[in-house]
């Protein structure tokens, strides 16, 4: 049975590990999820959780993990912006599913969950970029997601090609 639990700092060296090994995974299969070299960057993906743990520990990151007996298959942030002029926003990132648990609907799940608890912190909008032309597009405009821009050239692929971002954002409801 998956769940999906909210993920509290300080992250346990067994997380840390499970979310790089995850995070991996999807550099190793091509994704666009600020990382070029899944053999080389290894070390730098586990620096990365660890400094996602300080901003889970200061109170502006939330991380939701998908859990199936005790293993993480999948995952998702959110960063409350810290400008006082944008408390009132957040940016989704690196939502990431196991490729042996893709088609099962933890994504939709993940992305729910961060919803929620958005609306529940009472934001107003949700952000999000994603590589064009991918499956990701369709995916998050079927959740509510509006594409608002793209910006050429923005990153680096895995296969050392510069491609576009679209940039996605999500009106919420809250009050």
């Amino acid at each position: 049975m998956m769940i999906i639990s909210q993920i509290k700092a300080p992250l346990a060296a067994e997380t840390l590990e499970q979310l790089t090994a995850i995070l991996h995974e999807a550099v190793s299969l091509g994704a666009s999820i600020g990382f070029t070299d899944a053999a080389q960057q290894l070390k730098e993906m586990y620096h990365y959780w660890q400094q996602i743990d300080h901003g889970l520990t200061a109170g502006h990151i939330q991380l939701y993990c998908a859990f199936v007996d005790n293993h993480i298959v999948g995952v998702v942030g959110l960063e409350v912006c810290q400008k006082l002029n944008g408390r009132h926003r957040g940016e989704v990132f690196k939502l990431i599913v196991s490729a042996s648990w893709r088609g099962q609907g933890i994504a939709r799940k993940l992305m729910q969950s961060v919803t929620h608890e958005a609306e529940k912190q009472g934001l107003k909008l949700l952000l999000l970029d994603t590589r064009s032309n991918d499956i990701t597009v369709p995916f998050y405009q079927s959740l509510g997601w509006r594409q608002v821009g793209e910006i050429p050239n923005y990153a680096l692929s895995t296969e050392g090609e510069l491609q576009a971002t679209t940039l996605m954002a999500l009106y919420l409801s809250s009050q």
